[in-house]
Order: C-alpha cells, then sequence, then structure tokens
C-alpha cells in the first residue's frame, strides 16, 4: 500500500492527465495526494545579444501566474475526491526539487505524464521522467501522452469510470534476476486486492535458444517450468489471475509491446535494472525503449 503518492505539474493540460490516474489510486490506498509543481526562475536575452540574464520583474510574474494555475488544479483535484490534496509549489530545478521532496514526505510512488512538452520551454515533464529512473529509489507510474494530443489533451486517453479496475490486465516482462522480479510485488501492491490478470513474459535470446535439442521450443518449455510457473503460483490468488508466456527474440523491447498490445495490457511493469547474461536481458535499456513506444502506461521500478 502507498500512504503517499506524488504528481509533478508542470502547468500543461497533458501534466494533468496523471491526475485521472493518480485519484483512483489514492483512494483505493488511502493515500495523501501531493501536487508539486516547481518552477525555473527566467533567463531572458539582451537585445543585440549577450549572455542570459535574470529579470526580476519577469520571474515575479511568471511565479505568480504559476502559482495561480497550480492552485486551480489543486482546487479542481479536491472537488473530484475526499483524500487529503496538498499543493505544493517550489521554485529551483525540477528533477533536484522532486528528489528532494520524496525524501522529505516519504513518498511511496510518483504518477506522472512521460510528455509535458508545449511550446514553451518551461513546461518541463518531457524531459524528467528519465532523469528521475536515474536517480529515485520509487516506483513510478508513466502515463505516456498520445502524439498529437496537446490540443485535446483535457480528453486525453481513454481512463476506466468511477469505481472500475484501473488496471485490469498487467504484462511483467522478467529477465530471470532478482531485481527484475522486483516488479511483481510493485505491481500486486499497485493493484491491491482487485480483480487482475497477470501475464509473466520472459523473452529468450536466440543464442540461448541455439543449445536445445528442439529449437527454439524446448528452451521455451524449460523456461516456462523451472523459472515462471513457480513464480506464477506464488502470485495467484482468488481474484488474481497469472498466465506464463516466452518470447524468441533478440529484440526485447518490440517483444513486450507486442505482447502487451496482443493481451490489451493496461499497464506494463518492469524493473529498470536486471543481469546481462545469455538468457537475460538488460532492462535498463528495454525500459528506454518501452518509454518511447509502449502506448499503455507504465510501472517502472528504479
Amino acid at each position: 500500500m502507498f500512504a503517499h503518492i506524488l504528481v509533478p505539474i508542470d502547468g500543461s493540460p497533458l501534466s494533468e492527465r496523471a491526475l485521472r490516474h493518480a485519484i483512483p489510486l489514492a483512494e483505493q490506498h488511502g493515500a495523501r495526494l501531493h501536487l508539486l509543481h516547481v518552477s525555473a526562475p527566467v533567463l531572458s536575452l539582451i537585445a543585440g545579444g549577450g549572455a542570459p540574464v535574470r529579470d526580476a520583474a519577469l520571474d515575479a510574474a511568471w511565479l505568480a501566474e504559476d502559482r495561480k494555475a497550480v492552485e486551480r488544479i489543486g482546487k479542481r483535484a479536491r472537488k473530484q475526491t475526499d483524500v487529503p490534496v496538498d499543493v505544493v509549489f517550489r521554485t529551483g530545478r525540477p528533477v533536484a526539487e522532486i528528489v528532494a521532496y520524496v525524501a522529505e514526505q516519504g513518498i511511496g510512488l510518483i504518477v506522472m505524464t512521460t510528455h509535458g512538452r508545449g511550446g514553451f520551454e518551461r513546461l518541463w515533464l518531457g524531459s524528467v521522467a528519465d532523469t528521475l529512473l536515474r536517480q529515485l529509489p520509487v516506483p513510478l507510474l508513466l502515463i505516456r501522452a498520445a502524439r498529437g494530443a496537446a490540443r485535446g489533451a483535457a480528453r486525453g486517453a481513454a481512463v476506466p469510470e468511477v469505481g472500475a479496475v484501473l488496471f485490469p490486465r498487467i504484462l511483467v516482462p522478467l529477465d530471470g534476476s532478482p531485481r527484475g522480479e522486483r516488479a511483481l510485488d510493485a505491481a500486486a501492491a499497485l493493484v491491491g486486492t482487485a480483480p487482475t490478470a497477470l501475464t509473466l513474459l520472459s523473452v529468450v535470446h536466440p543464442t540461448a535458444a541455439m543449445g536445445a535439442k528442439s529449437f527454439p521450443s524446448a528452451a521455451e518449455r524449460t523456461l516456462c517450468a523451472e523459472y515462471l510457473e513457480p513464480l506464477a503460483e506464488r502470485l495467484r490468488t482468488a481474484a488474481r489471475s497469472v498466465a506464463v508466456e516466452t518470447a524468441v527474440t533478440a529484440n526485447v523491447g518490440r517483444a513486450i509491446v507486442e505482447h502487451a498490445k496482443r493481451h490489451d495490457a493496461s499497464l506494463i511493469a518492469l524493473s529498470t535494472q536486471g543481469l546481462s547474461g545469455v538468457q537475460r536481458f538488460v532492462v535498463g535499456s528495454v525500459a528506454d525503449k518501452l518509454l518511447r513506444t509502449a502506448p499503455m502506461p507504465l510501472l517502472v521500478l528504479p
């Protein structure tokens, strides 16, 4: 269970889309919801050239505008839920301030969009997610913004109705490492007792499968029997079904996305760091690819 959930807000409509997942999650977990906006000082260019300088008056105007925008977001959020909602406004570098806030408040989960860029450089979420994955110890639920969604961001992608299960079908890619398996516990914690169908996917590299007597079916059967099935049995409950699958390919990222689409997965959960080897893949590079190609939300454990 998560007691404190953080939603970084950069002022763009796209960044607000994270609230459509964060609010029902906060209600499910009985969590306090934190909305954090970090406003970076404005650097202006002097007419005629020269180095950028800080304009105090412009800074003050932008800060006042940012504060009003964030307070409006918080007001709308409080109307949608009975869970406590804290609206926090800070100035500085977004990543540094988010990392500090997570430590100060004991944040257990961050929910954010992975693309908040607009026509203004002050909308920073698009570049922050990648950096946070390398600096934070807590899971991030990343909501990917559809291309060209800026104009229609208020509508955004489909979100379950009130009271519906947020993530009924979850795909968990595994690489054989204990670190990779942490995603299983994170996914279970996220959905709690809600009815959920998990699919555990392990990708067999062609080099590893070549040693099997019957390529590639023998390698796949062995992987399912000796690795995936024991994990699945541990996770099965009355409300949670667990299936296991394997794929033989060197393109791990593509295989994960294809399996997710095939099973209509509502979430992919994975760790960003695994052990490399013949039968394992380096999850760090795979997570980077999924951030850019997977159309569904990602639950990522740094």
